[in-house]
Formats: structure tokens, C-alpha cells, sequence
């Protein structure tokens, strides 16, 4: 679990409530495959970039291109993974989307109730008025 879900109860300073906390550690957990899904599509991003950067700076080294053959090929089964990871990223989000959607509903706030804003006392704190100029 890489992120917490954002939710408007989670504020700076405010009480949560544990169940509250259990509904968004479920939530996260039907995106965790899109996570991972996302990991898996940068990380071949990235190797199909660097792949393409050392092709280009063995052409421009002049190097042989019959010895480039084999980095040629890296280059297009990396591609095609990469294709194939957007593909199954696609398919992880329009499930995951799906599922927490149906978790919200569940979760979906039933009754309007009156909780404590925050940990501290304003009734023992004081309010002084001062004057708008002031020396």
C-alpha cells in the first residue's frame, strides 16, 4: 500500500475514528494491483529509454551494426512488454475503480452525526480585543 485514499475526515488535528481507518485500509487494498500494474509500466518505460539511449550512443560510436542486432531485439520485446503493461494497466484501473465505487457506497455515510473537532479546549482559552492601533 504506496498511498492512503484521500478522504475529507482525514484532517490535521482532527479525530479519527478506527473504522473510519479500516474503511480506507480496504479501499487501498483494491488499488494496490493498479499500483502495481503502474510500478511495472514506469519500470519498462524506463529500461526501454535507457535501452534506446545506449543503442544511439552505440551507433554514434560506429560500432558494427550486425553487433547491434541483439540490442535491437532487447529494444522491441521491451516495447512489447510495455504495451502489454499499459494494456493490463487499463484493466486494473477500470476494475479497481469498479470495486472502491462499490466500497464507497458501502461506506457511504448513513447517518449525520456530531463529533469532537479537535484535541484542544477552547473553552479554556482566552480572547483578548485590542485596539486597531496599538502601541
Amino acid at each position: 500500500m504506496a498511498s492512503i485514499p484521500a478522504d475529507p475526515s482525514l484532517v490535521l488535528g482532527g479525530i479519527i475514528e478506527p473504522y473510519k481507518i479500516d474503511q480506507l485500509a480496504a479501499i487501498a487494498e483494491v488499488q494496490k494491483p493498479v499500483e502495481l500494474a503502474n510500478e511495472r509500466l514506469n519500470f519498462l518505460t524506463m529500461s526501454s529509454y535507457k535501452m534506446e539511449m545506449i543503442y544511439q550512443q552505440m551507433v554514434n560510436m560506429r560500432v558494427d551494426m550486425a553487433s547491434l542486432i541483439k540490442l535491437q531485439a532487447e529494444q522491441i520485446w521491451l516495447k512489447a512488454e510495455a504495451t502489454n503493461a499499459a494494456i493490463d494497466l487499463g484493466e486494473q484501473i477500470i476494475t479497481s475503480e469498479r470495486a472502491v465505487r462499490d466500497l464507497r457506497e458501502k461506506f457511504a455515510q448513513t447517518k449525520i452525526s456530531k463529533m469532537v473537532e479537535s484535541p484542544m479546549n477552547y473553552e479554556l482559552s482566552e480572547v483578548k480585543p485590542f485596539p486597531l492601533s496599538f502601541d
